[in-house]
């Protein structure tokens, strides 16, 4: 028998009581494989259901920062109680923690703070005593000694590092699908099934917009060759594997992706000034706002970059205030292909180019790596360009 697993259940594997028992057995039916195992929740269900994040925040008009972080911790620290008490109704020994009592230590940021180390003391100890030891996901403590919160995926986060922490057998996903797929089959007909997927362009995958595993979780997976595996919450049966080393399938594009809503700027220097001076008085007050940036190009005295479609107006304003002339253009998305073995592969760019002037669609700017190749495209032909791209590249 294996020695330690990490499990993480999402919110929808939690929404109802029917749901949290089905949960229950999945944990049962891990530690006949395993000896101990440690359960990372997010908080039951979406917005709308008592508990969840956003109906969390939907009671409060105005808080302070460091009380919204305490707020939406709440959510996770509920479920891990709730479950913990259901695993014990089982016939399990289980104890549940908090994020923070279970040694995460985070960055002094109360929202969307960094994971900076877990103290693995307090979880070594409790499966001394208990077969499962159900940790709050989402959440952990700044220096300072406030609580904080991972942002939107963090229960991801928190069940990759503590399973990198614990050095576990195997960290397993339990989600509301039947697989990872090549691209997202709500908006691509053709997209396939993927029974193996490297951590690393999983990690791509999400970092474009791929919404399977948080891109920091895949992150980590990759660089402490955590395995992961996805099984199916309505059956428990593997579904996909996530391996921590590049795998040589004979295909060098993995899959397919599209980020959120964005909007591009096209900004114009001041005439007769220097394009070093100009390009760093754009990004750098642009970047003060605290906005992020991407897809940046620089040529012939412009500065092209985009940004989420809610903050255009606030770059506008501050392009504005500099003097600058700026043509804005959106609502935008943003469509790769991702592959790690497409590295110094010929012809690709051709390909895709061919394959999006084939259906129709201009390619508004473009960037790529040595694992993604994407097009900035309007929002009304994101589905069109993803398909097109799909069906060149992975349905031939």
């Amino acid at each position: 028998m294996k020695d330690l697993c990490v499990l993480k259940f999402g919110g929808t594997c939690l929404a109802t009581e029917e749901d949290r028992k089905i949960s229950a057995q999945h944990c049962r039916d891990i530690l006949k494989e395993f000896s101990r195992a440690v359960v990372v929740v997010s908080a039951m269900g979406r917005r709308g259901d008592p508990y969840s994040t956003d109906s969390l925040l939907e009671q409060v008009s105005s808080p302070e920062e460091s009380e919204r972080a305490s707020l939406m911790a709440c959510g996770e620290v509920i479920s891990a109680m709730v479950f913990s008490d259901l695993l014990r109704c089982s016939g399990l020994k289980a104890h549940a923690v908090t994020g923070w009592n279970a040694g995460l230590q985070t960055s002094d940021r109360d929202c969307n703070a960094d994971l900076l180390s877990i103290e693995r003391d307090y979880l070594v100890d409790a499966l001394r005593t208990n077969q499962c030891v159900v940790v709050a996901g989402f959440q952990g403590m700044g220096s300072s000694g406030r609580i904080s919160t991972l942002g939107r995926g963090g229960s991801d986060i928190t069940a990759t590092a503590v399973a990198a922490a614990l050095e576990a057998d195997e960290l397993v996903l339990f989600k509301k699908v039947d697989a990872v797929y090549t691209a997202d089959p709500e908006k691509v007909p053709g997209a396939m099934k993927l029974s193996r997927i490297s951590a690393e362009d999983l990690r791509e995958l999400a970092w474009q917009g791929a919404k399977v595993v948080h891109p920091r979780a895949s992150e980590i997976a990759s660089d402490e060759d955590v395995r992961i595996s996805v099984r199916s919450h309505s059956t428990g049966e593997k579904v996909t594997s996530i391996e921590p080393f590049p795998l040589r399938t004979g295909r060098y594009i993995t899959g397919v992706a599209s980020g959120p809503e964005v909007s591009q700027f096209s900004v114009t220097g001041w005439q007769g000034s220097s394009m070093h001076e100009f390009y760093s008085t754009v990004f750098g007050a642009v970047a003060n706002t605290e906005v992020s940036m991407d897809m940046f190009s620089v040529f012939d005295g412009k500065a092209v970059f985009t940004v989420p479609v809610y903050d255009a107006q606030r770059v506008a304003g501050t392009i504005a205030e500099l003097g600058l002339e700026a043509e804005t253009r959106g609502p935008c998305a943003k469509v790769s292909i991702v592959g790690a073995g497409m590295h110094g592969m010929k012809g690709v760019m051709a390909r895709f180019a061919r394959a999006l002037n084939g259906a129709g669609i201009d390619m508004l700017q473009t960037v790529d790596s040595h694992a993604t190749i994407s097009a900035l495209v309007e929002l009304g032909e994101r589905d069109d360009a993803m398909t097109a791209i799909h069906r060149e590249f992975l349905e031939q």
